[in-house]
């Protein structure tokens, strides 16, 4: 497993997120009844806001207006529209989402077109490195 330090340098990021930043992504999360952020994600953020490698990203919160970052919030909204999810999506690629189950307490990759398990039970750092496809 890379760390954190090792993962930035082959992959881009973005600043650190702010408290204020973490604060106003999980409010929007929670008025639209979808799961907070992880404490074990929001330790991420708060070394990196968001990564990306190509077409592959790990969320930012409250990301605004960045062509290479997306926000956890905006993205997860767009997606379960009709709110009430379990799921918090955290991340994507070109085939696969990397999922947080919020009622589980776990880490999943799933297909992005069939949402069945490709990685499942995973531990953290090696679902986003899988996610960013470091190896």
């Amino acid at each position: 497993m890379l760390n954190i330090d090792t993962i930035k340098e082959q992959v881009g990021c973005n600043h650190p997120a702010t408290e204020a930043q973490i604060k106003i992504c999980n409010l929007k999360l929670k008025q639209n009844n979808l799961p907070e952020i992880p404490d074990e994600y929001v330790g991420l953020l708060k070394i990196c806001n968001g990564f990306s490698n190509e077409d592959a990203l790990v969320f930012g919160a409250d990301v605004k207006n960045h062509n290479w970052y997306k926000d956890i919030a905006d993205f997860n909204i767009a997606y379960f529209h009709n709110g009430k999810a379990d799921w918090l999506i955290l991340g994507e690629s070109d085939f696969f989402l990397f999922v947080y189950a919020s009622q589980q307490q776990k880490y999943f990759i799933v297909d992005r077109d069939t949402l069945e398990e490709n990685f499942s039970d995973a531990d953290f750092m090696p679902a986003v490195n899988y996610i960013l496809r470091i190896e």
